[in-house]
C-alpha cells in the first residue's frame, strides 16, 4: 500500500456494518477496523490504497465518519483514580498541550486522545499523563483504539527500542502480507 488514512465513526460499528463499509470501497482500497471499546463510543479504521488510487476517490465512502488526511494514533487512557481525569485532559488539550494533538475528550471515565505521530511521539503523550498521575499517586490503563500502518508501527518501535534500523521492510508481518502468505 502506498497511502494510509484514519477514519473515525462516533459510534460502535458492528461486524456486519464493517463488512458492508469495506465492500463499498473502490477496488484496490482496503479497510481494517480497530478493536471495539465500549466506553470510548468510537470506532476507528485504517484505510489504505495504492498510488494508482487517489485517497479522494475513497473518502466519499466515509460520509458518516471523520476522515483524517494521514494516519493518526487514538488512545483511550483510563486513569486510576478517576479524580485525575480533568487534570490529564487539561495537560493534553489545554494551553500547554502538545502541538500534534487533534482531539482530546473525557468520555465515560476515559480520556480519548487523537494525535499525529509525525508531530508528537507517543512517549510524550504518555509522559504527560504520567506526570499528572504522580500528583494523584495513580496509574493508567492505555488502549490503542485504531490500527496503524506498518510505517507508524516501525517508527514507534525504532524510537522505543532506540534501533534506527527498524523499518517497515523489516517487519515480518508486512513482508508476509506483501507476498500474499496467510
Amino acid at each position: 500500500m502506498n497511502w494510509a488514512r484514519t477514519v473515525r465513526f462516533d459510534r460502535a460499528i458492528d461486524d456486519a456494518k464493517q463488512r458492508k463499509i469495506a465492500a463499498s470501497l473502490p477496488a484496490g482500497a482496503s479497510l481494517k477496523f480497530g478493536p471495539a471499546h465500549a466506553a470510548a463510543k468510537r470506532t476507528y479504521g485504517l484505510v489504505q490504497g495504492p498510488a494508482s488510487l487517489e485517497p479522494s476517490e475513497v473518502e466519499p465512502a466515509f460520509s458518516n465518519a471523520r476522515w483524517y488526511d494521514e494516519p493518526i494514533i487514538a488512545l483511550a487512557i483510563e486513569p486510576t483514580p478517576a479524580d485525575a481525569l480533568p487534570a490529564i485532559e487539561n495537560a493534553l488539550a489545554g494551553a500547554g498541550g502538545a502541538s500534534g494533538i487533534l482531539d482530546c475528550a473525557a468520555i465515560a471515565g476515559l480520556v480519548v486522545v487523537e494525535f499525529q505521530p509525525a508531530r508528537t511521539v507517543p512517549s510524550l503523550i504518555l509522559n504527560l499523563v504520567d506526570v499528572e498521575l504522580r500528583r494523584f499517586h495513580g496509574y493508567r490503563k492505555v488502549t490503542l483504539l485504531n490500527p496503524l500502518p506498518a510505517e507508524v508501527t516501525a517508527q514507534i518501535a525504532a524510537a522505543g527500542l532506540q534501533a534506527a534500523e527498524i523499518a517497515p521492510d523489516r517487519i515480518l508481518e508486512t513482508l508476509l502480507e506483501q507476498s500474499s502468505v496467510e
